[in-house]
């Protein structure tokens, strides 16, 4: 499969789209906020809860995040208030709950994964008995783990021979040992891997990519650091294959429409995720073929709507009516094909008696709505720091275009404060890029979603 990423890198905030094959698949955007998933960090226990069979974790960050004792490594160990404790996120802070953390470290190579913590061999079924043998005498004189020095397993995620396994092993061993190294010295919280930079946050997310396309010569250093194994080229946002501001516009819109009649809705929920679908008022057709061809076409939609915005949790789905079984089963199925692409692997629960289709998908990193989107007056709305970062994006676009020229940004008064605290930096940046300051503006007329920018 080849894996490509379309990256807008702007100040203070980078836009990306995963493309599989030619298709767009996933969206990101990053702000550098360090606590993405798979990110690890020297932490700090705050408190112990007992009755949760967990910990308070200190990471940085606004809020404590969560250590189930579950993912603590060896089994039985545990940990004092105060202790220092080595963590990776498991799962990314989403929907008002704090990020899941691990002590069973994991760090990806080409074709297997160390995972510091939880000694043993996780084959997979790709390797021979004797090869497996072979991997096991290359570890063997590890430590099988104690609280000082965890012992370390493979996961094998891909073919290759043994001889290049235990080259990556040894390889991966040694990037264990740098990264633990210093932590005697370091004071909690810190983070430890990877650098603390948008492009290292997207290679944690987006692994073995094979090119990367960038609107920002400047951001080339950056990316190939983190993305050493891609080809990495500066591509003028006009000459890209898909519209990356209308995709994330798409992505982020409630309603999503379906060829020929019909639409999807999507709501998200602190218990799970809502989707219906509204057949439209079609005008011929009988009345089950009609919904028939729609709960199909909104199964396709939903599949890529699904991994497009990150959804995960449980998630229902309310398909226009079907009183056949056999027709109700086609749209299941069809569902099922659309997903099996998927790589975190959404499992269908079944129909409820309310004639509603449920599915789990895994959490892991935040919906792309709890990044960009706040509730607003019984609906949703861009947070004013999401308008923000889109008034520099277009910013800098206009000054491509009018070199030279000094600016004024007109926005509404809560979006103009977002340039006084948490956009300062990226508005700093993009101010000595251009060799004169910005003048932001706050006007009443404006709704939070709409700015203005005017030449000087």
């Amino acid at each position: 499969m080849h894996r490509e990423l379309l990256i807008t890198a702007g100040p203070g905030e980078w836009r990306a789209a995963l493309v599989e094959n030619g298709a767009p698949v996933e969206l990101r955007a990053e702000r550098g906020d360090g606590a993405e998933f798979g990110s690890i960090h020297l932490a700090r226990v705050v408190r112990r809860l007992p009755a949760l069979g967990a910990a308070l974790v200190d990471i940085g960050g606004d809020r404590p995040a969560f250590l189930p004792q579950s993912e603590v490594f060896p089994r039985g160990r545990r940990f004092n208030e105060g202790e220092r404790v080595i963590v990776q996120i498991r799962r990314e802070a989403q929907g008002g709950k704090a990020a899941a953390l691990t002590t069973a470290i994991t760090l990806r190579g080409r074709q297997i994964d160390l995972i510091a913590g939880r000694p043993g061999l996780a084959a997979g079924g790709s390797l021979a008995p004797d090869e497996q043998a072979k991997l096991i005498a290359a570890i063997a004189g590890e430590d099988t783990g104690s609280a000082d020095k965890p012992g370390f397993g493979l996961r094998i995620t891909a073919s290759a021979p043994v001889a290049a396994l235990v080259e990556q092993f040894l390889g991966l061993r040694g990037r264990w040992a740098d990264l633990t190294r210093d932590t005697a010295l370091l004071e909690p919280p810190t983070r430890l891997w990877p650098a603390a930079t948008f492009a290292a946050a997207l290679a944690a997310v987006f692994p073995t990519i094979a090119r990367v396309l960038v609107d920002e010569p400047a951001a080339i250093p950056e990316i190939r650091a983190a993305f050493a194994d891609a080809a990495v080229a500066t591509v003028p946002e006009a000459d890209w294959p898909f519209d990356l501001d209308g995709m994330f516009e798409a992505a982020l819109s409630t309603t999503v429409p379906l060829a020929g009649h019909g639409c999807v809705h999507f709501e998200a929920t602190q218990t799970a995720v809502l989707i219906d679908i509204d057949s439209g008022s079609p005008e011929t057709g009988s009345p089950q073929r009609t919904a028939l061809a729609i709960d199909l076409a909104a199964a396709e939609a939903i599949a890529r709507q699904i991994r497009l915005r990150n959804l995960g949790g449980g998630i229902v789905i309310d398909f226009v009516g079907l009183d056949d079984r056999a027709m109700r089963e086609r749209v299941r199925a069809a569902l099922a094909r659309a997903l099996a692409a998927d790589p975190l692997q959404p499992q269908i629960l079944g129909w409820t008696r309310l004639g509603h289709l449920e599915l789990v998908r895994r959490r892991r990193t935040r919906p792309l709505a709890d990044a960009m989107l706040e509730p607003a007056g019984g609906g949703v709305l861009k947070t004013a720091a999401t308008v923000a970062h889109e008034a520099l994006h277009a910013l800098r676009r206009a000054a491509r275009a009018q070199p030279g020229c000094s600016w004024r940004l007109r926005t509404a008064a809560e979006v103009a404060a977002v340039f006084a605290v948490e956009a300062a930096p990226a508005l700093r940046k993009l101010e000595q890029r251009f060799g004169r300051p910005v003048a932001i503006t706050s006007d009443a007329s404006l709704g939070r979603d709409r700015f203005q920018i005017e030449p000087l």
